[in-house]
């Protein structure tokens, strides 16, 4: 059975804006915003960590004032307040990351992303691929096929036609008629007053489409809603030709060229290491030479389920752990953790241990030599998790092991990455 290829396609201008807004007081050593790189760029490694794509492009809008839309209703979008200016400042840096990760960036004259978007996916579905849209616009949820789903990852959602019907109450290709009639207020498509989006789904669905609506609109409930339909037939059109995605974007790319490619990396250390992203910069700098790197999270309830990923790091090479206690506490699940990674070495080692307990890395630095001392290890039930602290103060006995604490939560990739498994 020939396997599908898998080409995942970003909405580049979307994730811009979510990651500027997501991601706060963030700036280089310089004192320059960089809140939106470094978001942009954490949220799009992680995702290229979670989805490994075959194919993978970042699709970008064009300057608002030069769509084909704004040509056809001149407020559209007009509502829109203009870019900061500390997000403008930072979109060079944004594309140079790119550029370093080897991703292609697509973009059409007066044609939007979601245009550009639209063609690619039907041309390379048609051709068999399977592709994914990485956007949280509800626009584009028009175009999903058995072969085109879109993927939020901010909320985690992937959606296929069945998603679209929930979200709609229709099928895709009749979101625009839904979004002709509501209207969207986000990109100042007008619709028809006093329709909104259950109300215009109610009547696609009785009567097929927009322009049926238009035609049997004295069969419609409501003196005033009738009275709209007709006073207001021709903006109805308008603002589904503005809701409708276009798939004929001047777009000349194949899908080899769009094959994903390994980072230029010494390109991409040396600019986040200018941008001051260390937390960043790790993932692509593999441990000094001759030592493992073990990064190691757990989590769980008390007396309740846990569990625990590892990842362990040497030279260019990477492996993952991860595994699940029926009943646990969160501190054991730590300690765990760090006991499963330095189990997966097959020979005394030089080692840097790295989490974000306090109570591992502490224990094993400051605490462990006086309990040693002090019998604690031995004497029954004179420290709490004592089993483990044994087997940990047996298993740093082997090798040559250094401490580390890192900040959870806090854009770490691979601390990111343990907390997933």
């Amino acid at each position: 059975m020939e396997i599908s290829p898998r080409l995942y396609l970003l909405d580049g201008s979307s994730y811009i804006y979510r990651a500027y807004y997501g991601f706060r007081d963030i700036a280089t050593p310089g004192g320059m915003p960089a809140n939106a790189i470094f978001g942009f760029t954490k949220m799009l490694l992680d995702l290229l960590q979670e989805h490994r794509p075959e194919y993978f492009a970042v699709v970008f809008d064009p300057p608002r004032e030069n769509t084909f839309r704004r040509e056809m209703y001149p407020d559209y979008k007009a509502q829109r307040d203009a870019m900061p200016e500390d997000l403008v400042s930072q979109l060079p840096y944004l594309r140079k990351i790119l550029q370093t990760l080897n991703i292609p960036i697509l973009e059409a004259s007066r044609f939007e992303a979601d245009d550009v978007i639209a063609t690619l996916a039907a041309r390379f579905a048609a051709e068999g691929a399977d592709v994914t849209v990485v956007t949280g616009d509800k626009d584009l949820l028009q175009i999903v096929t058995d072969r085109i789903a879109l993927l939020d990852t901010m909320k985690g959602k992937r959606s296929g036609p069945q998603q679209v019907v929930e979200r709609f109450g229709v099928p895709p290709e009749l979101v625009a008629d839904v979004l002709g009639l509501a209207g969207d207020s986000g990109d100042n498509i007008p619709g028809v007053p006093g329709i909104g989006e259950k109300i215009a789904a109610k009547l696609v669905q009785q009567f097929g489409s927009l322009e049926k609506v238009l035609e049997w609109r004295s069969l419609v409930n409501g003196k005033s809603r009738r009275e709209n339909l007709k006073t207001h037939a021709e903006q109805a059109i308008l603002s589904k030709a503005l809701a409708t995605v276009r798939y004929d974007a001047p777009v000349d790319v194949s899908l080899a060229e769009l094959q994903s490619r390994p980072a230029s990396v010494q390109e991409l250390v040396s600019l986040l290491r200018e941008l001051g992203f260390a937390a960043l910069e790790v993932a692509f700098t593999p441990p000094p030479p001759g030592i493992v790197e073990i990064y190691s999270d757990g989590s769980g309830r008390d007396s309740g389920p846990g569990g625990y990923g590892v990842i362990l790091r040497y030279g260019e090479h990477e492996k993952e752990l991860s595994g699940f206690e029926p009943s646990s506490t969160s501190q054991r699940m730590e300690l765990i953790a760090a006991i499963r990674g330095l189990e997966a070495l097959n020979a005394p080692s030089r080692v840097r241990v790295f989490s974000d307990s306090q109570y591992l890395v502490r224990g094993m630095s400051e605490w462990l030599a006086g309990w040693i001392r002090a019998g604690r290890l031995e004497t029954p039930d004179a420290l709490k998790n004592q089993d483990l602290w044994r087997q940990l103060a047996d298993l740093s006995a082997r090798h040559k092991v250094e401490w580390e604490w890192v900040a959870g939560h806090a854009g770490h990739p691979f601390n990111e990455r343990c907390d997933k498994l």
